[in-house]
């Protein structure tokens, strides 16, 4: 446990010299904006319509893409900035390695969708102030965290498949946002709602309404991508020569 904390840190380190931290930040802001600048009136008239309408807009567009650059990202660059031979030469076992950076893109993608909710929040307040009651603001903070939890399991399995490719961030963005948008039209009807992971993300959250039965078979979707995701990455550390490049020449 000490180790993995450890390779945290180390990893943390290395992404304060990078400037994707900020352009994810421009973007959650400029999201939160856009959406407030789309229908300003209504906003202002009915209390916690931002906080919800902000949900939908930053899964479909912002937070999937986003949080599987980023994930994509933190293993590519071991291999672009050829620093993977030198990892081989001390005592770090590779899948605790990219276990760490899992564990650090998952925390991303709840500091990214509770950054949105604090932005909306005080947008509230502002608006509203006293009006904006504290059931509410407990039932978005909830869904908002519900929110990031369900999209890194949702991109999980495109940051496995893309991360151990060349230039595999780039792909890892592209892709997902074509997976993120088709969530919008998976939402339309109840089956494809229930199984098509973003799509899922929203019933996990509460945000759409579901039966119990609905919710959980949403969740063993999510929790299905992330056993999906560890497993590809154990492939990939067992193949010959440990290089993931042979399981993916193979698929």
């Amino acid at each position: 446990m000490k180790n993995q904390f450890l390779l945290l840190q180390i990893e943390w380190k290395k992404l304060r010299r990078s400037t994707i931290l900020l352009i994810s930040v421009f973007a959650v802001i400029l999201t939160a904006v856009f959406v407030f600048a789309a229908d300003p009136n209504r906003y202002t008239e009915h209390v916690g319509w931002y906080m919800d309408e902000v949900q939908p807009w930053s899964i479909f567009f912002l937070l999937p893409s986003i949080t599987a650059l980023f994930g994509s990202y933190l293993i590519c660059r071991e291999t672009e900035d050829d620093t993977l031979k030198s990892l081989r030469l001390i005592p770090i076992h590779p899948a605790r390695l990219t276990t760490v950076k899992l564990l650090l893109t998952f925390l991303f993608a709840l500091v990214l969708s509770l950054l949105l909710f604090t932005i909306t929040c005080l947008t509230e307040l502002f608006l509203h102030g006293t009006a904006l009651s504290f059931p509410l603001i407990l039932r978005m903070f909830l869904q908002y965290l519900s929110n990031g939890i369900g999209v890194f399991f949702a991109v999980s399995p495109l940051i496995a498949f893309c991360a151990f490719r060349k230039n595999g961030q780039w792909a890892a963005l592209i892709v997902t946002e074509i997976y993120s948008i088709g969530g919008l039209f998976a939402t339309i009807s109840d089956p494809y709602r229930t199984y098509y992971p973003i799509a899922a993300i929203f019933q996990f959250s509460g945000y759409y309404p579901a039966t119990l039965k609905n919710r959980l078979l949403s969740v063993m979707i999510l929790i299905s991508c992330g056993m999906f995701t560890f497993f590809f990455l154990w492939m990939c550390q067992k193949c010959k020569r440990e290089d993931p490049h042979h399981i993916l020449n193979m698929i």
